[in-house]
């Protein structure tokens, strides 16, 4: 039997710990998560919303759905994450 089993795969904390660029390449991924402390840093440090607009351009480039923990604030939803 072949063919879609009707799950997707899902790379949590995406740009922490384990998370290794590499995943991209060998995993079936259907969805980025990006890690929560990226989010929470937007507005406050420059770096972590680098990453996040880095990030969420990867994950159109490869077709890939996107998560963005942690989004409480609307100047974080202002930014598009």
């Amino acid at each position: 039997m072949s063919g879609n089993k009707g799950f997707r795969i899902a790379l949590d904390d995406f740009g922490t710990g384990y998370s290794s660029l590499s995943y991209l390449r060998k995993l079936p991924l259907s969805t980025l998560k990006i890690d929560r402390s990226f989010i929470m840093d937007m507005g406050f440090d420059g770096i972590s919303e680098n990453i996040v607009q880095t990030i969420v351009q990867l994950a159109k480039n490869l077709n890939l759905d996107l998560i963005a923990e942690g989004v409480e604030e609307e100047a974080q939803v202002e930014k598009r994450v």
